[in-house]
Protein backbone atom coordinates (compact mmCIF):
# COMPACT_ATOMS: atom_id res chain seq x y z
CA UNK A 1 0.00 0.00 0.00
CA UNK A 2 2.81 2.38 0.85
CA UNK A 3 4.84 1.71 -2.43
CA UNK A 4 1.22 2.36 -4.29
CA UNK A 5 0.79 5.48 -2.76
CA UNK A 6 4.01 6.45 -3.84
CA UNK A 7 3.93 5.57 -7.23
CA UNK A 8 0.61 7.86 -7.76
CA UNK A 9 2.23 10.89 -5.92
CA UNK A 10 5.35 10.51 -7.88
CA UNK A 11 2.79 10.35 -11.12
CA UNK A 12 0.79 13.46 -10.12
CA UNK A 13 3.95 15.19 -8.99
CA UNK A 14 5.42 14.54 -12.35
CA UNK A 15 2.54 15.78 -14.15
CA UNK A 16 2.44 18.98 -12.32
CA UNK A 17 6.09 19.48 -12.91
CA UNK A 18 5.85 19.15 -16.74
CA UNK A 19 2.27 21.22 -17.20
CA UNK A 20 2.03 23.42 -14.13
CA UNK A 21 -0.67 23.92 -11.73
CA UNK A 22 -3.43 25.06 -14.06
CA UNK A 23 -6.82 22.67 -14.14
CA UNK A 24 -5.25 19.83 -11.89
CA UNK A 25 -8.57 17.97 -12.12
CA UNK A 26 -8.27 18.36 -16.38
CA UNK A 27 -5.40 15.82 -18.07
CA UNK A 28 -5.44 13.81 -21.16
CA UNK A 29 -3.97 10.31 -22.01
CA UNK A 30 -1.48 12.29 -24.09
CA UNK A 31 0.22 13.70 -21.16
CA UNK A 32 0.16 10.90 -18.59
CA UNK A 33 0.81 7.89 -20.46
CA UNK A 34 4.48 8.81 -20.96
CA UNK A 35 5.15 9.43 -17.72
CA UNK A 36 3.11 6.04 -16.56
CA UNK A 37 5.40 4.50 -18.66
CA UNK A 38 8.64 5.94 -17.22
CA UNK A 39 7.73 5.79 -14.08
CA UNK A 40 7.62 1.88 -14.45
CA UNK A 41 10.97 1.83 -15.82
CA UNK A 42 12.43 3.55 -13.02
CA UNK A 43 10.81 0.75 -10.66
CA UNK A 44 13.22 -1.43 -12.51
CA UNK A 45 11.17 -4.46 -11.74
CA UNK A 46 13.10 -7.66 -12.97
CA UNK A 47 16.59 -6.19 -12.82
CA UNK A 48 16.90 -5.32 -8.69
CA UNK A 49 17.93 -8.44 -7.37
CA UNK A 50 20.71 -8.49 -9.88
CA UNK A 51 21.55 -5.22 -8.53
CA UNK A 52 21.07 -6.49 -4.62
CA UNK A 53 23.38 -9.38 -5.56
CA UNK A 54 25.61 -7.45 -7.20
CA UNK A 55 25.97 -4.19 -4.68
CA UNK A 56 24.14 -5.40 -1.82
CA UNK A 57 22.31 -2.09 -1.42
CA UNK A 58 18.55 -2.21 -2.90
CA UNK A 59 16.21 -2.48 -0.74
CA UNK A 60 12.20 -1.05 -0.50
CA UNK A 61 14.13 2.02 0.92
CA UNK A 62 15.73 2.80 -2.12
CA UNK A 63 12.87 2.01 -4.21
CA UNK A 64 10.90 4.80 -2.05
CA UNK A 65 13.56 7.36 -2.82
CA UNK A 66 13.47 6.63 -6.60
CA UNK A 67 9.58 7.34 -6.30
CA UNK A 68 10.13 10.48 -4.70
CA UNK A 69 12.98 12.22 -7.15
CA UNK A 70 10.88 10.72 -10.40
CA UNK A 71 9.60 13.84 -10.88
CA UNK A 72 12.58 16.11 -10.55
CA UNK A 73 14.75 13.74 -12.67
CA UNK A 74 12.28 13.02 -15.21
CA UNK A 75 10.73 16.13 -15.67
CA UNK A 76 12.86 18.94 -13.56
CA UNK A 77 11.25 21.22 -11.46
CA UNK A 78 9.65 24.62 -12.55
CA UNK A 79 12.37 26.50 -13.42
CA UNK A 80 12.90 30.65 -13.15
CA UNK A 81 10.55 31.85 -15.70
CA UNK A 82 7.72 30.22 -14.15
CA UNK A 83 8.32 30.89 -10.33
CA UNK A 84 8.43 34.39 -11.75
CA UNK A 85 5.13 34.03 -14.02
CA UNK A 86 3.62 32.22 -10.24
CA UNK A 87 5.70 33.43 -7.35
CA UNK A 88 3.44 30.79 -5.22
CA UNK A 89 4.36 27.67 -7.49
CA UNK A 90 5.85 25.59 -4.70
CA UNK A 91 2.70 25.91 -2.71
CA UNK A 92 -0.02 25.95 -5.69
CA UNK A 93 1.52 22.33 -6.59
CA UNK A 94 1.21 21.19 -3.01
CA UNK A 95 -2.17 22.74 -2.41
CA UNK A 96 -3.76 20.94 -5.16
CA UNK A 97 -2.04 17.95 -5.72
CA UNK A 98 -4.62 15.95 -4.01
CA UNK A 99 -6.81 16.60 -6.89
CA UNK A 100 -4.28 15.90 -9.33
CA UNK A 101 -4.13 12.51 -8.00
CA UNK A 102 -7.80 12.31 -8.18
CA UNK A 103 -7.18 12.48 -11.55
CA UNK A 104 -4.45 10.38 -12.28
CA UNK A 105 -6.23 7.10 -10.56
CA UNK A 106 -8.45 6.96 -14.27
CA UNK A 107 -4.97 6.29 -15.51
CA UNK A 108 -3.27 4.51 -13.18
CA UNK A 109 -5.76 2.56 -10.36
CA UNK A 110 -5.23 0.99 -7.57
CA UNK A 111 -5.55 -2.85 -9.01
CA UNK A 112 -2.22 -1.57 -11.71
CA UNK A 113 -0.34 -0.01 -8.68
CA UNK A 114 -1.04 -2.70 -6.04
CA UNK A 115 0.34 -5.24 -8.94
CA UNK A 116 3.10 -3.37 -9.34
CA UNK A 117 4.11 -3.43 -5.82
CA UNK A 118 3.85 -7.01 -5.63
CA UNK A 119 5.86 -7.42 -8.28
CA UNK A 120 8.30 -5.11 -7.01
CA UNK A 121 8.54 -6.55 -3.28
CA UNK A 122 9.30 -9.74 -4.89
CA UNK A 123 11.66 -8.85 -7.29
CA UNK A 124 13.87 -7.01 -4.11
CA UNK A 125 12.45 -9.84 -1.78
CA UNK A 126 13.08 -12.59 -4.21
CA UNK A 127 15.08 -14.85 -2.12
CA UNK A 128 15.05 -13.71 1.56
CA UNK A 129 11.32 -14.14 1.76
CA UNK A 130 11.17 -11.40 4.20
CA UNK A 131 8.42 -9.43 2.48
CA UNK A 132 7.02 -12.43 0.60
CA UNK A 133 5.59 -15.71 0.79
CA UNK A 134 8.20 -18.36 -0.50
CA UNK A 135 5.31 -20.68 -1.70
CA UNK A 136 4.65 -19.55 -4.98
CA UNK A 137 0.68 -20.82 -4.76
CA UNK A 138 -0.06 -19.23 -1.55
CA UNK A 139 -3.24 -17.38 -1.73
CA UNK A 140 -1.68 -14.27 0.53
CA UNK A 141 0.56 -13.30 -3.00
CA UNK A 142 -1.10 -15.43 -6.32
CA UNK A 143 -4.70 -15.27 -6.69
CA UNK A 144 -5.03 -18.53 -7.94
CA UNK A 145 -5.61 -21.85 -7.25
CA UNK A 146 -2.89 -24.67 -6.18
CA UNK A 147 -1.74 -27.77 -7.33
CA UNK A 148 -0.08 -28.56 -4.25
CA UNK A 149 -2.38 -27.91 -1.45
CA UNK A 150 -5.37 -26.26 -0.77
CA UNK A 151 -5.49 -22.16 -1.00
CA UNK A 152 -7.61 -21.53 2.40
CA UNK A 153 -5.42 -23.69 4.23
CA UNK A 154 -2.22 -21.79 2.93
CA UNK A 155 -3.93 -18.54 3.15
CA UNK A 156 -4.93 -19.29 6.92
CA UNK A 157 -1.45 -20.23 8.08
CA UNK A 158 0.45 -17.68 5.70
CA UNK A 159 2.22 -15.03 8.18
CA UNK A 160 1.84 -12.76 4.74
CA UNK A 161 -1.72 -12.89 4.47
CA UNK A 162 -3.13 -9.35 4.84
CA UNK A 163 -5.06 -8.57 7.56
CA UNK A 164 -6.73 -5.22 8.28
CA UNK A 165 -4.96 -2.84 11.22
CA UNK A 166 -7.92 -3.60 14.19
CA UNK A 167 -7.24 -0.07 15.65
CA UNK A 168 -10.72 1.86 15.03
CA UNK A 169 -10.06 4.45 11.93
CA UNK A 170 -7.25 2.62 11.19
CA UNK A 171 -7.56 1.75 7.34
CA UNK A 172 -4.04 -0.03 7.09
CA UNK A 173 -3.56 -3.54 5.52
CA UNK A 174 -0.92 -5.39 6.30
CA UNK A 175 0.94 -8.60 6.15
CA UNK A 176 0.46 -11.07 10.15
CA UNK A 177 3.58 -11.11 10.19
CA UNK A 178 4.55 -7.47 10.65
CA UNK A 179 0.97 -6.89 12.43
CA UNK A 180 2.40 -7.03 15.92
CA UNK A 181 5.29 -3.98 14.26
CA UNK A 182 2.76 -1.83 12.88
CA UNK A 183 -0.04 -2.25 16.09
CA UNK A 184 3.37 -0.57 17.91
CA UNK A 185 3.28 2.37 16.43
CA UNK A 186 -0.02 2.78 15.04
CA UNK A 187 -1.72 6.03 15.53
CA UNK A 188 -4.68 4.92 15.96
CA UNK A 189 -4.22 2.22 19.03
CA UNK A 190 -5.88 3.46 21.78
CA UNK A 191 -3.76 3.06 24.72
CA UNK A 192 -4.45 3.77 28.57
CA UNK A 193 -3.26 7.55 29.97
CA UNK A 194 0.43 7.23 31.44
CA UNK A 195 -0.61 9.73 33.99
CA UNK A 196 -2.81 6.86 35.11
CA UNK A 197 -6.06 8.66 34.77
CA UNK A 198 -8.02 5.64 33.87
CA UNK A 199 -8.82 7.51 30.16
CA UNK A 200 -7.96 5.23 27.16
CA UNK A 201 -6.82 7.77 24.20
CA UNK A 202 -5.41 6.43 20.79
CA UNK A 203 -1.57 7.63 19.86
CA UNK A 204 -2.34 9.88 18.05
CA UNK A 205 -3.96 12.26 20.37
CA UNK A 206 -2.02 11.31 23.13
CA UNK A 207 0.25 14.03 23.57
CA UNK A 208 -2.77 16.21 23.39
CA UNK A 209 -4.58 14.48 26.35
CA UNK A 210 -1.47 14.33 28.88
CA UNK A 211 -0.89 17.90 28.18
CA UNK A 212 -4.14 19.66 28.48
CA UNK A 213 -7.06 16.94 29.01
CA UNK A 214 -6.22 14.48 31.69
CA UNK A 215 -7.57 14.95 35.01
CA UNK A 216 -3.90 13.93 37.32
CA UNK A 217 -1.41 16.24 35.05
CA UNK A 218 -0.27 18.96 36.88
CA UNK A 219 -1.64 22.40 36.42
CA UNK A 220 -1.08 26.10 37.45
CA UNK A 221 -3.51 27.95 39.86
CA UNK A 222 -6.38 29.79 38.08
CA UNK A 223 -5.12 32.63 40.31
CA UNK A 224 -1.48 32.65 39.33
CA UNK A 225 -2.15 35.80 37.62
CA UNK A 226 -2.26 37.60 41.02
CA UNK A 227 0.33 35.73 42.47
CA UNK A 228 -0.51 32.33 43.78
CA UNK A 229 2.37 30.28 42.61
CA UNK A 230 0.63 26.52 43.59
CA UNK A 231 0.54 23.44 41.21
CA UNK A 232 -1.75 20.91 41.89
CA UNK A 233 -2.88 18.55 39.38
CA UNK A 234 -5.72 19.52 37.12
CA UNK A 235 -8.42 17.16 39.54
CA UNK A 236 -7.62 19.20 42.68
CA UNK A 237 -8.10 22.67 41.41
CA UNK A 238 -11.50 22.97 42.62
CA UNK A 239 -10.06 21.55 45.91
CA UNK A 240 -7.17 23.88 46.33
CA UNK A 241 -9.58 27.40 45.47
CA UNK A 242 -11.61 26.54 48.15
CA UNK A 243 -8.69 25.64 50.71
CA UNK A 244 -7.21 28.37 50.41
CA UNK A 245 -9.86 31.08 49.71
CA UNK A 246 -8.50 33.18 52.55
CA UNK A 247 -4.91 33.62 50.58
CA UNK A 248 -6.41 34.10 47.66
CA UNK A 249 -8.88 36.78 48.89
CA UNK A 250 -5.52 38.39 50.14
CA UNK A 251 -3.92 38.32 46.85
CA UNK A 252 -6.64 39.51 44.95
CA UNK A 253 -7.45 42.76 47.64
CA UNK A 254 -3.32 43.38 47.04
CA UNK A 255 -3.46 43.28 43.08
CA UNK A 256 -6.84 45.59 43.68
CA UNK A 257 -5.16 48.27 45.90
CA UNK A 258 -1.93 48.25 43.50
CA UNK A 259 -4.54 48.68 40.39
CA UNK A 260 -6.15 51.55 42.75
CA UNK A 261 -2.50 52.94 42.71
CA UNK A 262 -1.87 52.82 39.62
CA UNK A 263 -5.38 54.49 38.54
CA UNK A 264 -4.93 56.76 40.43
CA UNK A 265 -1.05 57.54 38.45
CA UNK A 266 -2.64 57.31 35.37
CA UNK A 267 -5.43 59.79 36.59
CA UNK A 268 -2.57 62.26 37.89
CA UNK A 269 -0.55 62.25 34.20
CA UNK A 270 -4.14 62.11 32.19
CA UNK A 271 -4.65 65.69 34.38
CA UNK A 272 -0.85 66.53 33.16
CA UNK A 273 -1.51 65.90 29.55
CA UNK A 274 -5.15 67.63 29.62
CA UNK A 275 -3.39 70.46 30.92
CA UNK A 276 -0.30 70.36 28.38
CA UNK A 277 -2.69 70.10 25.53
CA UNK A 278 -4.82 72.69 26.46
CA UNK A 279 -1.49 74.93 26.96
CA UNK A 280 -0.65 73.63 23.37
CA UNK A 281 -3.95 74.41 21.55
CA UNK A 282 -3.50 77.97 23.00
CA UNK A 283 -0.14 78.52 21.61
CA UNK A 284 -1.68 77.23 18.53
CA UNK A 285 -4.02 79.31 18.03
CA UNK A 286 -1.87 82.26 19.23
CA UNK A 287 0.77 81.42 16.18
CA UNK A 288 -2.16 81.27 14.17
CA UNK A 289 -3.33 84.70 14.33
CA UNK A 290 0.68 86.21 14.38
CA UNK A 291 0.28 84.13 10.48
CA UNK A 292 -2.82 85.25 9.78
CA UNK A 293 -1.76 89.38 10.64
CA UNK A 294 0.91 88.69 9.11
CA UNK A 295 -0.37 87.46 6.48
CA UNK A 296 -2.61 90.00 5.98
CA UNK A 297 0.68 92.41 6.12
CA UNK A 298 2.04 91.16 3.38
CA UNK A 299 -1.02 91.68 1.00
CA UNK A 300 -0.99 95.60 2.09
CA UNK A 301 2.20 95.73 1.63
CA UNK A 302 2.30 93.70 -2.33
CA UNK A 303 -0.85 96.11 -2.52
CA UNK A 304 1.22 99.52 -1.74
CA UNK A 305 3.99 98.36 -4.08
CA UNK A 306 1.49 97.59 -6.86
CA UNK A 307 0.19 100.95 -6.28
CA UNK A 308 3.36 102.68 -5.85
CA UNK A 309 4.32 101.71 -9.20
CA UNK A 310 0.99 102.96 -11.37
CA UNK A 311 1.94 106.15 -9.83
CA UNK A 312 5.42 105.64 -10.64
CA UNK A 313 4.23 105.08 -14.56
CA UNK A 314 1.47 107.74 -14.21
CA UNK A 315 4.24 110.35 -12.99
CA UNK A 316 6.54 109.20 -15.99
CA UNK A 317 3.75 109.45 -18.26
CA UNK A 318 2.89 113.56 -17.17
CA UNK A 319 6.49 114.38 -17.18
CA UNK A 320 6.06 113.53 -21.07
CA UNK A 321 3.18 115.47 -21.67
CA UNK A 322 4.48 118.29 -20.38
CA UNK A 323 7.19 117.97 -22.32
CA UNK A 324 5.48 118.34 -25.45
CA UNK A 325 2.94 120.68 -24.11
CA UNK A 326 6.32 123.33 -23.37
CA UNK A 327 7.33 122.04 -26.74
CA UNK A 328 4.38 123.28 -28.62
CA UNK A 329 4.26 126.20 -26.67
CA UNK A 330 7.31 127.35 -27.86
CA UNK A 331 7.05 126.75 -31.15
CA UNK A 332 3.77 128.95 -30.91
CA UNK A 333 5.47 131.79 -30.04
CA UNK A 334 8.22 131.41 -32.89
Amino acid sequence: QVLAEAMLDALSLASLFAYGPANPEKVTDAQVIPLKSKLIDTLHIGINWHEWKRDSKIDIDDVKERLCTFAEKCVGKPGPIMHLLNPDMDQNIQAIQPLRKKAITKYFTDEERESLARLLIKDIDRDAYQLHCENETCASSLHASSNHGNKEDDLITCQFQFVPCPNYKCTVQISKKYAKEHDDECGYKVLPCPSGCGMEVARNNMHVHVTTRCSLRQAECPLSLVGCTAIVQAADVTKHLNQHADTHFMLLSTRMMEYQQLFKQFDTKIKMLEEKNAKLERELARTTALLSTKNESNAISNDLKKVTKRLNALEGSCRTEFKKVEYDRRSHKK
